[in-house]
């Protein structure tokens, strides 16, 4: 019997231990669901159940039960660590604490989006068809085509292969397309801060200026610098 209830005690120090370092972890595998349904839902047009069964099916995120409402996505973990993504037009998505206050507005920029008649890359007319000479094009579609052999380990969405400024190859995953927005994560930040980077490099945009947006005329926010 003294046995038992040792074997018993061990167990349980064990659980409580594993418990004890592994339950901040749901903190972040409700954010993450939560944010990744908010983004994919209500940015990108697609539905619930594929986000579950395509986005959020990787391990440990599979662990949360999310379920939408309105504009926002709540996530937990076997009802614990409850998180809670809401979207703001012209803002996006984001993680809200116990300190978000719905009933406070927040100030929205009013993006403008420039289009103009030039081709990829420079624009957003249609690329032109060009066909190298120095291009496998059998190749490069057995290439594409591996990228979507296993589907459920590699979760491709999209693949686009570009050569000298053309695009020679594209390929989507059913139920994605060309105009499909796709959530970049960390790339978006590095791709931002080069484009930043090559500007100042030209001259074109100094970092010290103050901020001079349209949308903030009237928004306490024209005073900072960028």
């Amino acid at each position: 019997m003294k046995i038992i209830k040792r074997i018993l005690l061990i167990l349980f120090v064990i659980l409580a231990v594993a418990v004890y370092f592994n339950f901040p972890k749901l903190n972040f595998i409700s954010g993450y669901a939560s944010k990744n349904m908010a983004s994919t839902v209500f940015l990108t047009n697609r539905s619930a159940e594929s986000v579950v069964l395509n986005d959020n099916d990787v391990p440990l995120i599979n662990l949360a039960d999310v379920e939408t409402d309105g504009k926002s996505a709540t996530a937990s973990v076997f009802g614990l660590m409850e998180r809670k993504a809401i979207c703001i037009e012209g803002l996006g998505c984001t993680l809200v604490n116990k300190d978000y206050d719905p009933n406070i507005k927040i100030p929205v920029p009013q993006r403008i989006k420039n289009e103009n008649n030039l081709a990829f890359p420079y624009g957003d007319k249609e690329a032109k068809d060009t066909v190298f000479a120095n291009v496998d094009y059998g190749q490069l579609q057995k290439a594409m085509d591996q990228a979507f052999t296993n589907n459920e380990v590699q979760k491709t969405r999209t693949v686009l292969v570009a050569h000298k400024n053309h695009i020679i190859g594209e390929k989507y995953l059913d139920g994605f397309t060309k105009d499909t927005p796709i959530l970049g994560w960390s790339m978006t930040k590095s791709v931002l801060a080069t484009l930043y980077g090559i500007l100042e490099y030209e001259e074109k945009l100094d970092l010290n200026e103050p901020v001079l947006l349209e949308g903030w005329e009237k928004d306490d926010r024209k005073k900072n610098n960028a």
